[in-house]
């Protein structure tokens, strides 16, 4: 770990994608060469997917910390960009997350499991599922486990 790391953890979408263009490639081999103006960045990203995922406006957004006009609150692009983001950096898109989204994802996560290994849950297919589960889903299914534990065994 070296001292720029130690200084100050990201925790803003805008000091992320500043972390990570700063730091995820070495000296001199950022892809976007030694100018990382939102354009070059935003190409550099849509050359490394052959398509375009993200627009020079949109990364001009996430860096600066802009407001969405609606919410007032810092602006999150949708979930297909940051993955694609994700993606051109090499890291885990929930890198992007705020923190406490990440807490739930790992708290249902680690209900879900507690309920299969209780036998709760069994059979579950995850067809399609390239991510993991959302932390929405997995706080569904764990209710739905929790009312077929809970329920009346009778009715079968």
């Amino acid at each position: 770990m070296d001292d720029r790391t130690a200084e100050h953890e990201p925790r803003t979408l805008a000091e992320k994608i500043e972390y990570l263009i700063g730091n995820a490639f070495p000296p001199g081999e950022a892809p976007w060469g030694d100018r990382s103006s939102d354009r070059a960045v935003a190409t550099a990203i849509n050359g490394f997917h052959r398509r375009e995922v993200i627009s020079h406006p949109t990364l001009g957004k996430m860096r600066s910390g802009a407001l969405h006009p609606d919410t007032g609150m810092e602006y999150m692009p949708g979930e297909p960009i940051l993955v694609a983001v994700a993606e051109f950096f090499d890291v885990d898109p929930l890198f992007f997350k705020p923190q406490h989204e990440v807490v739930k994802r790992v708290f249902e996560s680690l209900n879900f499991l507690r309920a299969v290994h209780r036998g709760d849950v069994q059979g579950l297919a995850g067809r399609g599922v390239t991510e993991g589960l959302s932390a929405e889903l997995l706080a569904y299914l764990n209710e739905v486990a929790a009312e077929f534990s809970t329920g009346d065994e009778t009715q079968a």
